[in-house]
């Protein structure tokens, strides 16, 4: 059963591996068309180097030292390419963190998966901050709204989820494994960082009217700009009958909301895309945002 078990490994480890040098191939099909830069090509030949020197080693010392060797010369020049390309991206003028993380992360990934992790590193950044005295900043200029957010009100509480988590679970799975153990709570941790995060962003980034343009934010999570000419309407959503209505009216809705806050709906005479975690949404003319202050808001739209 042993021996079954090590090939039926091994030979799952060819079929990735396999998979792998395909996805190399046909990148370095597109680098050669100029389609895409060269040090994409360097995270999959750092994996595909790994699992190679894994399947052939076999504990042969020649196999795994070139294994070694070729694994860290790969490392070393994509870690110098990365500092490369976050001295580049901080350079950017004007731009938020997570875009210039972004900017330097697709020089190795493509931009969907740049943005995501960008946006998950500044997010944990936020959080430790904001835990670490972030809390007493003021709030910067704009329209709030996280003062009447229900994610303000969880915040206390949120540390208690980590006893509880590690309480209940040795309650329920007394015999789980400790490595499973582990994970479960380390991303039981990560969630609760997360929503920190999510409220310091959505503190730091309100909306705001100026220059003729509006700037929408649901934190880090969505943001959308538009010229203040091209609001048609700022209104209140109306009463509904019931929760099947309410989603009726809100098809094709762009929701820039923090739960709890009150909401005010956006007509717009032109489409826009508001830019979520994986890039930019579909076209709307319909926006959802929540406001601490309604009637100042509408002011500041000229409604």
């Amino acid at each position: 059963m042993v021996a079954f078990s090590s090939r039926a490994s091994t030979w799952i480890l060819a079929a990735l591996l396999g998979l792998v040098a395909v996805r190399l191939a046909v990148l370095l099909a597109r680098w050669r068309r100029g389609a895409l830069p060269g040090t994409r090509l360097l995270l999959p030949a750092v994996v595909l180097a790994e699992g190679l020197g894994l399947l052939l080693s076999g504990g042969t010392s020649w196999v795994l030292r070139l294994r070694l060797g070729t694994a860290l010369a790969l490392e070393l020049l994509l870690a110098a390419l990365a500092m490369r390309a976050w001295r580049q991206a901080v350079a950017l003028p004007g731009v938020w963190p997570e875009t210039r993380i972004a900017a330097a992360f697709e020089a190795f990934v493509p931009p969907r998966a740049a943005r995501l992790m960008a946006l998950e590193l500044v997010m944990l950044a936020g959080a430790l901050r904001f835990l670490l005295g972030g809390f007493r900043d003021p709030a910067p200029v704009g329209f709030s709204h996280y003062r009447e957010s229900a994610l303000r009100s969880l915040l206390p509480a949120l540390p208690l989820l980590l006893p509880g988590d590690v309480l209940l679970l040795h309650a329920l799975s007394p015999h789980l494994a400790p490595g499973l153990r582990w994970v479960l709570h380390a991303s039981t941790a990560y969630a609760v960082l997360w929503l920190f995060g999510l409220y310091a962003s959505i503190k730091a980034r309100p909306h705001q009217v100026q220059d003729g343009e509006v700037r929408l934010h649901q934190g880090l999570v969505k943001s959308v700009a538009f010229p203040a000419a091209s609001v048609r309407s700022v209104a209140p959503l109306p009463d509904f009958d019931d929760d099947w209505a309410r989603h009726a009216h809100l098809q094709g809705v762009a929701r820039l909301v923090a739960t709890g806050a009150p909401q005010l709906e956006l007509a717009l005479a032109a489409p826009v895309r508001v830019d979520g975690m994986l890039g930019p949404g579909r076209p709307t003319q319909r926006l959802l945002v929540s406001v601490d202050d309604p009637a100042a808001f509408r002011t500041a739209l000229g409604c």
